[in-house]
C-alpha cells in the first residue's frame, strides 16, 4: 500500500516513498495545489493524485527541484498541469545529458520491476527562472530560489509564512553533501539559506524535522563538513599529493552515517580534488565519471 500523506503544516503535506526515502511535496490553499517531485513509484504517484481530489483542491503547478532522475517521474501522471523548474533544467535533460537519465531509468525499472502504463519521457518544463520566482495558491506565497551546488539546476522552495524549507537534496538527516556539481556553489547555498527563518525542514531524502536546534546542527555539520573537505583537499593539493594520496587523508573525516555514506564521500573528494585543480581524469573519476 502506498504511503499516506503526513501534514506538516497547514498548507503542507509530505509523502516519503518506499525508494529511497524519496520526498514528495504536496502544498495545498483553496482549492488550489502544487507539487513538489511527486515521485517515485507509479502507484504512490497515484496515490498522490488521489489525495488532491479528496481535498477538493485543482493542480496548479508541480515543480521539480532538479533534473536528477528520481525526482522527475510525476509530471507524466498530471496532464496539463503547469511544469515549473530552474532554467538550468533544459540544459541538464538535453542531449547525452538526457541520454544518460534515460539509461538510469530504464536501469532502475528493470531492477525493481516497474511496469509503467506509458514509456518514461523526461517532462520539459512549461515555466523556468534564473535566480529566484514567486509562486502563488490564492493568498499562499512560496518562493522558488536557485541552489546549486548538488545539481547545477537545484532549486529550493520556502514558504515564509510557515518558516518552512523544502530544501531538495540538501541537509538530510541519512546523507551527507552530495557535492555532484560543484564545491563553490554548494557552500554560497548553504550560507544563503542559513539566513532564513526555518522551523520545519523537509530534505530531498530523508526525515523532516520541526526541530530548531536539528535544522541548526543539519546546516552546521553539513557546512563544517565541506569546509573540511576544502581545506583538506586544497592542502592536498598544494603539497602535490596525487588523488590516491588525497582519498588517504581524508579517510578520518567525521560526517554522518559513515558506512552508508562511504561511497558518496569518495565521489565528493575525488570530484573537489578535480574542481580545485588536482590532476585526475574527471571521465574515470568523481560524480561526473561515465
Amino acid at each position: 500500500m502506498p504511503p499516506s500523506p503526513v501534514q506538516l503544516t497547514p498548507h503542507l503535506w509530505a509523502v516519503q516513498s518506499q525508494v529511497y526515502n524519496t520526498n514528495s511535496g504536496i502544498f495545498v490553499n483553496e482549492g488550489l495545489a502544487s507539487l513538489i517531485d511527486p515521485c517515485m513509484l507509479p502507484d504512490e504517484i497515484r496515490a498522490i493524485a488521489r489525495f488532491i481530489a479528496e481535498q477538493n483542491a485543482a493542480p496548479q503547478a508541480i515543480v521539480l527541484t532538479h533534473s536528477h532522475w528520481d525526482h522527475i517521474f510525476g509530471p507524466a501522471y498530471f496532464a496539463n498541469v503547469r511544469v515549473i523548474a530552474h532554467a538550468n533544467y533544459v540544459q541538464e535533460v538535453s542531449g547525452e545529458k538526457g541520454a544518460r537519465i534515460l539509461r538510469q531509468v530504464k536501469q532502475w525499472e528493470a531492477e525493481y520491476g516497474i511496469d509503467c502504463e506509458c514509456p518514461f519521457a523526461i517532462p520539459q518544463p512549461h515555466q523556468t527562472f534564473e535566480s529566484s520566482m514567486r509562486l502563488t495558491l490564492g493568498s499562499l506565497e512560496l518562493q522558488l530560489i536557485h541552489a546549486p551546488g548538488h545539481a547545477t539546476d537545484q532549486l529550493a522552495v520556502y514558504h515564509a509564512g510557515g518558516a518552512t524549507l523544502w530544501a531538495a537534496d540538501m541537509l538530510s538527516d541519512l546523507e551527507i553533501p552530495f557535492v555532484s556539481h560543484n564545491l563553490a556553489a554548494y557552500e554560497q547555498t548553504l550560507a544563503r539559506l542559513s539566513t532564513l527563518e526555518i522551523q520545519i525542514l523537509i530534505p530531498g531524502h530523508g526525515n523532516p524535522s520541526a526541530q530548531p536546534a536539528e535544522i541548526r546542527a543539519r546546516l552546521s555539520d553539513d557546512t563544517a563538513y565541506l569546509a573540511e573537505l576544502r581545506d583538506k583537499i586544497s592542502r592536498a593539493i598544494g603539497q602535490g599529493k596525487t588523488l590516491p594520496e588525497t582519498l588517504e587523508l581524508c579517510e578520518n573525516m567525521r560526517y554522518r552515517h559513515p558506512q552508508d555514506n562511504a561511497e558518496p564521500h569518495k565521489m565528493n573528494v575525488e570530484s573537489v580534488y578535480i574542481e580545485l585543480g588536482g590532476e585526475a581524469d574527471p571521465a574515470k573519476f568523481g560524480w561526473r565519471q561515465e
